[in-house]
């Protein structure tokens, strides 16, 4: 029955298997399941002693009007039991969650450090097995006594939470909801550790600056929900809206919204995923990949843009209110376009494999968007990526100019476009110097890119401020910085229209240098292949 068990598993995941069969040692099991009972005895029995029965006064009494601890007929503390289980079951929620997040990520990829460094991860990559199923046995083999721990304190975790007044159907989605953060911020780890070559102490520092404000959210809810007679409606997310669905005024709703979101995010950290794994030197996504994934992060900010407010009605109609969601939209693309830019631009190697392949390739006469070299600059794997940036800063524009055309004001409706116009400059002149940057010969030319695209967006709006430059009185040089929509609003026609022709000349500019490299290093390795052939024998 046993062997059965095993051969159902590892036909299901060889790799799991694989690691269930190194960490499920008699040994390693009695320590989990020991470390795990003690530590909740211990929790319990520090709680207990916090009620100071014997006393006359504890921290989980029932209150007196002037807020002594009540006393019974024989005089004894009268507990308030229900704030003591929420207090444990608070403790708990804090405590499992790190531990499996912060632990599990060190573990995961300090495995796949010494999978690397013995040669083991090069063995695993030519076996039958996908890469995700490969990573999915890593996931869950390799923290498995982690997991059997954390379950074993389960059982104190829903008795809390059900003696503290959580409702079942709660606790339910609450669990579902963790586990899908808990494997979403799994895989951004394992991506993580394939980008910095599996440094686990970073990963899991920046797992926990990324999972605490989400944790903060889950127990401030699960708080409220704590709460007797807690009117809901009196939440601040109560009119929390996406596309004028008002998620915040059902829990629920609310939740699955959530779970969807992580599991879309999940999905395209796996698409990152299976490539990097295939291919240590493939980019993050492919263009075809990075248009789906742009259009729904457009899609997915715009739903928060477009909500009614009942306490104010009026204000989400004024050009002022708007023009901050417009600001914060945009402060948000640029992050999340400096990320797409890395993920999309490939380094040396792939542009001279690419530029090579473009010059022996024999050219036929097609239009324009049908032809060989555009469907490579919008498809290809190893084209150079400023046009695929392009294309989806178009889909962003696009996205974002339609919102504004929607705006009540005119007047603000045509500085908004022309912001969107000036960002979408800066973030292809952006883009064509970090792929400009990746085609040095330099071992370090992906840390020279990063400095000097920081330093552009970083070192203009510093200096500006040092010189007292702010944008409301010096509007016209702010459209020089990454950030053109701050200055956009109080500048005049003509700097905003010369900003835009020196940007387009800019980028002009790039273009041609870039091309000019792709050619060179066409025919310069193409003049090395045919040096390299062995010529043939005369006659």
């Amino acid at each position: 029955m046993n062997l059965l068990w095993m051969e159902r598993l590892g036909d299901w995941n060889p790799q799991f298997l694989r690691e269930l069969k190194g960490q499920l040692k008699t040994r390693k099991l009695a320590i989990a399941i020991g470390v795990s009972l003690i530590s909740q005895f211990l929790l319990v029995l520090y709680f207990y002693e916090q009620l100071n029965l014997d006393g006359t006064y504890s921290s989980f009494c029932v209150r007196t009007s002037n807020y002594n601890c009540r006393l019974d007929a024989a005089g004894e503390i009268v507990i308030d039991w229900q704030q003591w289980w929420q207090t444990l079951f608070s403790i708990l929620n804090w405590t499992l969650p790190l531990i499996l997040l912060l632990a599990g990520v060190y573990m995961i990829l300090s495995d796949l450090g010494k999978e690397e460094r013995r040669g083991t991860l090069n063995f695993i990559r030519l076996s039958p097995q996908s890469s995700q199923s490969i990573l999915t046995g890593k996931i869950l083999g390799v923290p498995i006594l982690l997991y059997l721990g954390v379950a074993l304190a389960l059982p104190l975790h829903c008795w809390s939470a059900i003696s503290a007044g959580v409702p079942f159907y709660f606790l339910v989605s609450f669990y579902l909801l963790s586990g899908a953060s808990y494997y979403f911020f799994y895989s951004a780890a394992l991506l993580y550790g394939f980008l910095s070559e599996f440094q686990a102490s970073s990963a899991s520092f920046l797992t926990f600056v990324f999972a605490l404000p989400w944790l903060n959210v889950i127990n401030w809810s699960v708080s409220l929900v704590t709460q007797t007679n807690y009117d809901w409606s009196d939440s601040v997310l109560y009119y929390w809206q996406w596309f004028y669905i008002p998620l915040g005024s059902n829990f629920l709703l609310a939740e699955t919204f959530a779970i969807l979101t992580f599991s879309l995010w999940t999905y395209w950290i796996w698409q990152a995923l299976n490539r990097r794994f295939a291919n240590a030197n493939a980019t993050l996504i492919s263009k075809k990949q990075s248009y789906w994934m742009v259009a729904y992060f457009e899609f997915l900010l715009l739903g928060f843009c477009l909500q009614k407010n009942h306490l104010n009605p009026a204000q989400f109609a004024e050009s002022g209110f708007l023009w901050g969601l417009l600001v914060f939209m945009e402060t948000v693309n640029l992050l999340w376009f400096l990320g797409l830019i890395a993920a999309l631009s490939p380094h040396r190697q792939a542009l001279q494999d690419w530029a090579r392949y473009r010059r022996e390739k024999v050219s036929n006469r097609k239009s324009f968007w049908k032809s060989g070299l555009m469907q490579d600059l919008l498809w290809g794997e190893k084209s150079p990526s400023l046009v695929a940036v392009a294309v989806n800063l178009g889909i962003k524009t696009v996205i974002w100019g339609a919102w504004i055309l929607f705006w009540p004001q005119n007047s603000a409706k045509i500085s908004a476009i022309l912001g969107l116009i000036l960002s979408l400059n800066w973030l292809l002149i952006l883009a064509g110097i970090a792929q400009t940057l990746l085609f040095m010969k330099t071992a370090k030319r992906s840390l020279w890119a990063g400095i000097t695209v920081i330093a552009l967006i970083a070192f203009p709006p510093i200096f500006f401020s040092v010189l007292s430059m702010p944008f409301y009185q010096s509007s016209g040089v702010w459209l020089l910085t990454a950030f053109p929509w701050i200055g956009v609003k109080e500048a005049s026609a003509i700097p905003i229209f010369l900003t835009i022709l020196g940007q387009w000349s800019v980028t002009t500019l790039l273009s041609l240098q870039l091309t000019r490299q792709m050619r060179l290093a066409g025919a310069s390795s193409s003049k090395a292949i045919f040096a390299n052939r062995p010529s043939a024998p005369a006659r």
